[in-house]
């Protein structure tokens, strides 16, 4: 006589494997969200790094313009995704870019005195310790006529920002 399996232990067998199939799913979709943000702190790192380097040389940040992007000396526009050069001193070979099309671009604000910056992005991760959220779990940063886009802040050393990405 042959043995074989019934239809119910099939079924329990296939119900257990798909249960399974969307827990590791989920697991990896939340790392994949973990991974980049930390490309994206990591991108905000290097940009400030090179902005170190650029007022080591001209003792100012770049200005920004409206639109969250840079604008270095000789008076050209600094691309997110583009180099970062002046007279022939290279800060950065290639800028950084958001990846990820339904979020906004990364964003960058100086003072008026070039003596801060702000650089912004948004976090996937919403319960990340560092995106910061208001009372109704929003973003909470707006720049370069985005509102309510950014939650995570990378500043130049000894400054705040408000809500508003102003300079406290």
């Amino acid at each position: 006589m042959k043995r074989a399996f019934t239809l119910v232990e099939l079924l329990v067998v296939i119900a257990i494997m798909g249960i399974l199939t969307t827990i590791a799913v989920g697991q990896f979709q939340t790392a994949k969200r973990k991974a980049n943000d930390v490309a994206r702190k990591g991108d905000l790192d290097a940009v400030s790094k090179a902005l170190q380097l650029y007022y080591a040389d001209y003792k100012r940040f770049p200005e920004a313009t409206s639109d969250g992007r840079m604008v270095i000396g000789t008076g050209t526009t600094v691309e997110w995704g583009d180099e970062f050069v002046d007279e022939g001193y290279i800060y950065m070979k290639k800028m950084p870019q958001e990846n990820v099309v339904s979020s906004p671009q990364y964003c960058y604000k100086s003072s008026a005195d070039g003596k801060n910056y702000a650089l912004f992005a948004k976090l996937e991760n919403k319960e990340d310790k560092q995106c910061k959220l208001d009372e109704n779990k929003k973003m909470t940063y707006d720049c370069g006529g985005i509102t309510d886009n950014y939650c995570f802040v990378y500043l130049s050393p000894n400054v705040e920002v408000d809500s508003d990405g102003n300079f406290i």
